[in-house]
């Protein structure tokens, strides 16, 4: 089904026939609800990052939202950042930049453990969540600079065994190898 619309909304069914004798039809009746995109949304409802990094979240809009306020708040205390406002009281790790076609890409840097939890996507009265997760990030050995030690491997090459036994008038002549030998 293509170039679905609000019309197309309703029961629909599907009938298959399994071929045996009587026949038997099994009939599904699917629901299809079509819904118009949402005014406000998000790429991805959750992101993480490590500790010291960057993540980035896009809040997506439609046209009727372009000359909303726009913002990015984290729930817990309610601290908001706002599109196209660089006042002091503004987090230089947080940077909220709009394209102007109909969303807003919001960029925090420098990470911190402290930094996770519910934030919003807020354009005009409408608001997205989206779950931050910091985590520290995993350890990297440290490198050495020394000279690596390379294992020496010694192959000794071992001679099979003759084996020459005398029954008789008949000589036997039997060849050992150790190799295969279990």
């Amino acid at each position: 089904m293509r170039n679905l619309q609000n019309k197309h909304t309703g029961h629909y069914y599907c009938v298959v026939e399994t071929g045996e004798q009587p026949a038997i039809n099994i009939t599904y009746e699917p629901y299809l609800r079509i819904q118009s995109v949402p005014d406000v949304s998000v790429v991805s409802s959750s992101v993480s990052g490590h500790e010291g990094g960057d993540i980035s979240v896009q809040c997506l809009y439609s046209s009727g939202y372009q000359n909303k306020l726009k913002q990015w708040c984290r729930i817990k205390d309610k601290r908001c950042y706002t599109v196209g406002r660089t006042n002091t009281s503004q987090n230089s790790s947080v940077q909220i930049s709009d394209d102007g076609r109909r969303s807003f890409t919001v960029l925090m840097t420098g990470l911190r453990l402290t930094d996770s939890g519910w934030y919003c996507c807020s354009v005009g009265d409408l608001q997205v969540p989206v779950q931050l997760t910091v985590t520290k990030p995993k350890r990297v050995p440290d490198v050495s600079l020394e000279e690596p030690q390379v294992p020496v491997l010694t192959v000794t090459e071992t001679k099979p065994e003759i084996m020459i036994t005398q029954t008789g008038t008949e000589e036997k002549i039997s060849h050992v190898d150790r190799f295969c030998l279990s």
